[in-house]
């Protein structure tokens, strides 16, 4: 196998990653809905900080 294929195949393996990734924290956020009171102070922190770039109104992100 060339350097180029594993390279290209090294991608593949992170977008596939990067997407199973992403479903995780879609299905986590549902759960949390209601249950936030029970995370850590620096989680609370941390979610306020980047949801101050989602607009509830317009349901999008900055």
């Amino acid at each position: 196998m060339s350097k180029f294929q594993q390279m290209t195949e090294a991608v593949r393996d992170a977008n596939n990653t990067l997407r199973a990734a992403d479903q995780v924290a879609y299905d986590m956020g549902r759960m949390v809905v209601g249950r936030l009171r029970h995370c850590s102070v620096y989680t609370c922190e941390q979610l306020k900080r980047e949801l101050k770039d989602f607009n509830i109104h317009t349901g999008n992100w900055k």
